[in-house]
């Protein structure tokens, strides 16, 4: 076990058992004591301290589910305030309905909310980023709060802005900073403090506040990492700003690390390449080594190079490091059809957190073999430990629901509808974001389409999917496209979704091979021709692509230009269905591959 994991359950039962043990002792009342506790009293009080050490270690292990349903339990038994805080924190990793479900069993039992009902329906409030509820009790929030559970709050602020950074306005900005400086020594406060800043434009006080993080948390615990990582991806101005007026030589190797992640998110990889190099020819680094095997794979190196990064990160690691350098070797090894080794390097991923990235990878072996049952096992098992704690993971679960939808897809016809059925009923029940429920909706309607025939189902899905992410550029151009597959298609209303979707994604081959087919199917192929000749550049392979361009080339009389972009995507092999429903319908014959190019046909449209 590690000595993070040890910290947290040391801090959570800290502040759970005591107060239990305060109802265990004699109560005093001015001169009068109580009366002793009974032997059936004291028998209880041990078993409720007992029960919450237990479900501390069953939710170590990953049993978030069961260590909730046993704090549950135990508030229902003791009342006990402690508890109901454990209970909700608990909930609130797996879901926030769940939290608030809690929140009220607490409501019933304590009317006159304390302190702490009113702290975690506040950071409730701030999970579901109810952003005019966290800015109302914020200052209450800051006032009231205890230095140990500042943490939390801290943390929860910090997950806001970087989830809605609208959240982060002026007065609050003020508000997170003034607290944080009142927790020089909190790397959660300064956490929060450079987001805000950062949010803000208040880069003085940003840059501040990550020399105060890099001062504190030295080795990046895994929060910290994550966040840090989130302002990488989001706010990459934040953290260059910060590595130009720092010296990395004074940095931690984890620091350094995440100077080589910022260049890389800057687009700067060759300098990020140089810079490794340095620091792995001063200091071996297990996670240098790995940053190296990833900008390996970005920069198209050979398998073999690295793999030989990700192995010397093995060789130097902690079990957590030697398991991630396994799983992405494994990743690597399973792109370049090399199984058996991909498998090898597998069953070295032994740590506890890398189980749930272990078992995605293991159902990609198994669909590479095609042995689709031991795919599901596979994925039922990461789903299993999803809602575990996991720090720096490969994986999350949109790529276990990808997963699922993939294997769905080389299932018969009818299984596949049925295993599309049972998964949006299953993530509906979980109260899944609906980006995820769109997902599935969208691969449904695929299905519909393409091996059902069922168009009209598959708008319906469409519409369904759009109506959850109204404006994204796939689901608009999916459903404008399916729609002129209609036996009597809204033209006008079809070629709405493709301009809505093309104008958030106006270099998308596909949604410019949609634009053009349905300005031919408006009777205006001229207007056509354009979009799907862009289109066709980028797609010269895809069937439906070469269909529609040549039928529009064919149309305006252009028959010899139709023929050649025709031949040339028969010749590419496959199959090709809209190809030769096309050819079918227009009366023409190809001739054999290498032939002069002519129509066999009379031309017809």
């Amino acid at each position: 076990m590690s000595s993070r994991h040890f910290r947290i359950r040391a801090l959570a039962l800290s502040a759970l058992l005591l107060p239990l043990a305060a109802q265990a002792a004699p109560a005093l009342r001015q001169s009068a004591p109580q009366p002793p506790l009974t032997h059936r009293q004291v028998i209880d009080r041990a078993n409720d301290l007992m029960t919450a050490f237990s479900s501390e270690i069953i939710l170590q292990q990953g049993q978030g589910s069961a260590a909730l349903a046993s704090y549950t339990r135990l508030f229902q038994r003791t009342k006990d305030p402690a508890v109901a805080e454990r209970a909700v924190e608990i909930a609130l990793s797996a879901n926030v309905r769940l939290a608030e479900q809690m929140l009220e069993r607490w409501q019933e039992a304590e009317p006159q909310p304390s302190a702490g009902q009113k702290r975690m329906r506040w950071i409730v409030a701030a999970a579901k980023g109810d952003i005019a509820t966290v800015r109302a009790g914020l200052p209450e929030i800051l006032a009231q709060t205890d230095r140990q559970r500042m943490r939390n709050v801290f943390l929860r602020m910090a997950q806001l802005a970087l989830e809605h950074p609208e959240a982060a306005n002026a007065q609050t900005t003020r508000l997170v900073h003034q607290a944080a400086t009142r927790f020089p020594g909190l790397a959660e406060a300064a956490i929060a403090d450079t987001i805000y800043s950062a949010h803000a434009r208040r880069t003085a006080d940003a840059n501040a506040a990550l020399r105060r993080l890099s001062s504190l948390d030295g080795d990046i615990r895994p929060i910290t990492g994550i966040t840090l990582r989130l302002i990488a991806r989001r706010q990459p101005e934040v953290l260059e700003y910060f590595f130009r007026h720092a010296d990395s030589r004074h940095l931690s190797p984890m620091w350094q690390n995440l100077q080589v992640e910022s260049l890389i998110a800057a687009k700067r990889e060759e300098e990020a390449y140089r810079l490794l190099q340095n620091m792995l020819a001063k200091t071996p680094d297990a996670d240098l080594y790995i940053q190296a095997g990833i900008l390996s794979v970005r920069r198209k190196e050979p398998v073999a190079t690295t793999i030989n990064y990700f192995d010397k990160a093995y060789l130097y690691g902690t079990q957590q490091q030697k398991s991630r350098a396994a799983l992405l070797s494994a990743m690597r090894l399973i792109e370049s059809e090399k199984i058996a080794e991909a498998r090898n390097w597998l069953d070295r991923a032994n740590d506890p957190e890398a189980q749930f990235d272990k078992h995605i990878l293991e159902a990609r072996i198994a669909e590479a073999g095609k042995d689709w049952a031991a795919a599901e096992d596979a994925l039922l098992r990461a789903e299993s430990i999803i809602s575990a704690g996991r720090s720096n993971a490969i994986f999350d679960a949109e790529d276990l629901l990808v997963a699922h939808l993939r294997i769905a897809r080389e299932q018969p016809p009818a299984e596949a509808l049925n295993s599309l059925r049972g998964l949006y009923r299953s993530y509906s029940d979980n109260s899944a974001p609906p980006a995820m429920l769109a997902l599935i909706l969208e691969q449904r309607a695929i299905l519909y389409a393409d091996r059902l025939q069922q168009p009209e189902k598959a708008v319906a899905d469409l519409k369904q999917a759009q109506e959850l992410v109204p404006k994204n550029p796939d689901i608009l151009n999916s459903l404008g496209y399916t729609m002129l597959s209609l036996p009597n298609p809204d033209l006008s209303q079809a070629r709405r979704y493709i301009e809505q979707a093309l104008q958030r994604r106006p270099n998308s081959p596909e949604i410019q091979d949609s634009m053009g087919w349905v300005l031919f199917k408006q009777g205006q192929p001229q207007a056509a021709l354009p979009y799907l000749q862009r289109a066709h550049a980028k797609l010269a392979e895809a069937d439906d692509v070469a269909a529609h361009l040549g039928e529009v080339l064919w149309t305006l009389g252009r028959k010899n230009e139709a023929m050649a972009v025709w031949q040339a995507a028969q010749r590419k092999g496959g199959d090709k269905p809209v190809l030769q429903e096309t050819l079918k319908r227009l009366n023409v014959n190809l001739p054999p591959s290498g032939g002069k190019a002519g129509s066999g046909g009379n031309g017809g449209h």
